[in-house]
């Protein structure tokens, strides 16, 4: 079980969920309501296998390949990972101080919400997965051995109906 990857009390809508996303598989969300900058959270307890934070522009209309995108990957004990990309610059090395290794409560400031890589607007890309061995990301950020989305999980979130998230839904997080 997440929660929304978001500060307790903001509203949060759904962009493209599990299903329209392409590729299928991740979740793009974004605040609609709270206090300016959007506080990105940890959706579960973890520890934090790998982050990029350097990146400051938004390159819209590129091919994801191309983009260069800051994200954090969080290792759950049930060998689960999520990842939260398009964060703001230096908003989760400089601001929330993360470095790969840290261990984080569900709950945990990791960063704000930005538009940096291949983002329209600001917003949170999320997504849950089952990691090969090895390495589990490129130096892009993006898993490896996921061809189909085949290692994409559909997260179940705690305080949403059904606990699945659907596209233009609004939502409000708070803590499990």
């Amino acid at each position: 079980m997440y929660r929304l990857p978001f500060a307790d009390g903001t509203a949060v809508k759904v962009f493209d969920d599990f299903r329209s996303h392409r590729p299928r598989g991740r979740i793009d969300l974004y605040a609609v309501d709270g206090e300016k900058p959007y506080r990105v959270v940890a959706a579960r307890a973890g520890r934090i296998v790998a982050i990029q934070d350097d990146y400051a522009e938004q390159q819209s209309g590129r091919p994801a390949a191309e983009c260069h995108n800051n994200y954090v990957w969080i290792a759950h004990e049930d060998g689960e990972w999520s990842n939260y990309s398009h964060l703001a610059h230096h908003s989760v090395t400089g601001k929330a101080g993360l470095k790969v290794g840290d261990r984080v409560k569900a709950g945990a400031y990791l960063g704000d919400e930005g538009a940096v890589g291949c983002a329209m607007l600001d917003h949170v890309h999320f997504e849950v997965v089952r990691p090969p061995s090895g390495p589990g990301i490129d130096a892009g950020g993006f898993l490896l051995d996921n061809a189909d989305s085949k290692r994409e999980l559909e997260p179940r979130f705690c305080g949403v109906p059904r606990q699945t998230v659907v596209k233009d839904g609004t939502y409000i997080a708070r803590p499990c």
